[in-house]
């Protein structure tokens, strides 16, 4: 199974999210903060991590960055996932890996159009 950790401040978005996601079958676990996410990430090394493109102060990029730390020599896939495009955050995000970008409202067909880009589906 598909383990997915889903990372955002936001209690309500990472219930959108979850029942989203939810319906492909994958195993999901949540984080509210980044610390609390690597940690998950060094103990579960969840095939997929979702993200906001900011947890507390930490950036996406910054973010990206030590999931690939804490993946124990995994590559988890990274989706971050934004309001606004901001391309600097953006450009971070993809040089240190993250997978692919999502733009909010969310939409259940470029979601899944994107998670079966990425290998997942």
């Amino acid at each position: 199974m598909t383990k997915c950790l889903l990372v955002d401040e936001d209690q309500e978005e990472r219930q959108v999210l979850s029942q989203l996601l939810g319906q492909y079958g994958f195993d999901m676990s949540e984080s509210a903060s980044a610390e609390a996410a690597l940690k998950l990430c060094r103990a579960n090394s969840p095939d997929i991590v979702v993200t906001a493109d900011r947890i507390g102060s930490m950036s996406a990029g910054e973010f990206v960055k030590r999931v690939r730390r804490a993946a124990n020599g995994r590559k988890p896939v990274v989706l971050v996932y934004t309001e606004k495009a901001n391309t600097d955050e953006i450009g971070s995000a993809i040089i240190e890996g993250a997978a692919e970008f999502l733009l909010k409202p969310f939409d259940r067909d470029l979601l899944e159009f994107k998670l079966k880009q990425v290998g997942l589906l």
